[in-house]
């Protein structure tokens, strides 16, 4: 058996050192607004480098009192476009105050000469396709020979109704002219009776309006001046009643000599001149080269001149002051009776 002889020690029992707390108390307002501001590195001596108060922690679990003593006041810093600086001292992420100066505006690119269907391209330029324009070009070929095909159709078109008509397109196309005719009957009648001939005044009238408007006929003849002679029976009316002739009549003048004498032209020069202006064309039945001024006249107004009478009784200066001049005598076949 063994004893002990050596005293028992008691153990000591040592207490437990008090557990700090696990979490870090919040910083102060002040502490997390000195954290934020930006530092400003340079070589005068350290300024702006100021680290932020961070709060000491005893081991008894007590915080200790911070520092209160003001710092000095610090210069405003100037705006800069580079990011601030974030003291490499601080473990926690600090979040970028936003920017305050102005975006400067984008500087538009340059213009590219390329067209959308020609791309730019690393190496050599591809030749544009002419696909497009060779179609284009055709279409308009199409169209034009379409629209040529179409008037050729409307020419023909009216060109047969200008021969079912009896007339030519373009007499079908435009207003027919508008003819007035006038007849110095004793001058007409007393030449073709030296030819020996009668004229047929209806085929006369026929003949100088073909595809033309007949606006109107005037006959001027003079009649006996004894009352119980008929009008209808006398030498220069009878050959124009019923062929579509107006008669405009007027006496004979006998003189002492014997002579008589029936003179119808300032009748008959009145009445051109007032129906000119709505007439294209005056057709004159008359040799008497005293109506050479009425013709210029009647020419001054625009309106065309047609001098009608035999030749051998047809003074000179009245067929050439006319625009045109028809002979009875070498129509004689399809004018007499």
């Amino acid at each position: 058996m063994v004893l002990n002889i050596f005293p028992r020690r008691e153990k000591t029992v040592v207490a437990p050192a008090p557990a700090l707390e696990s979490t870090l108390p919040e910083p102060s307002v002040e502490a997390l607004e000195d954290r934020k501001r930006p530092t400003r590195r340079g070589s005068r001596g350290g300024r702006g480098r100021g680290k932020a108060a961070v709060a000491e922690v005893a081991p008894d679990g007590a915080v200790a009192p911070q520092d209160t003593t003001e710092a000095p006041p610090r210069a405003p810093a100037r705006r800069t476009r580079t990011r601030p600086a974030v003291s490499q001292e601080l473990e926690v992420a600090v979040p970028e105050a936003p920017s305050e100066t102005v975006p400067e505006p984008a500087v538009p690119a340059a213009r590219s000469r390329r067209t959308p269907r020609q791309p730019a391209t690393s190496g050599a330029e591809e030749v544009p396709t002419r696909a497009p324009v060779e179609a284009t070009t055709a279409g308009i070929l199409k169209a034009i020979e379409q629209q040529s095909r179409q008037i050729d159709q409307l020419i023909r078109m009216q060109e047969e109704a200008g021969r079912r008509g009896g007339g030519s397109s373009g007499a079908a196309s435009a207003p027919p002219a508008r003819v007035g005719v006038f007849v110095d009957a004793a001058n007409v009648e007393l030449a073709s009776d030296r030819l020996r001939a009668r004229f047929d005044w209806k085929k006369i009238l026929d003949m100088l309006t073909r595809d033309r408007q007949l606006v109107r006929a005037i006959a001027y003849s003079p009649v006996h001046d004894d009352p119980g002679v008929s009008i209808e029976t006398q030498r220069f009316v009878e050959p124009f009643l019923g062929k579509g002739y107006k008669v405009v009549t007027k006496p004979l003048k006998r003189f002492a000599d014997g002579s008589i004498k029936a003179n119808v032209d300032i009748e008959m020069a009145l009445d051109v001149i007032e129906m000119a202006d709505r007439l294209d064309v005056v057709c004159l039945i008359s040799g008497d080269g005293d109506f050479q001024r009425l013709v210029e006249v009647v020419q001054s107004k625009g309106v065309r001149v047609e001098v009608v009478a035999v030749g051998s009784s047809t003074a000179s200066n009245l067929r050439n002051a006319a625009d045109y001049y028809i002979d009875l005598q070498t129509r004689l076949k399809d004018v007499k009776v």
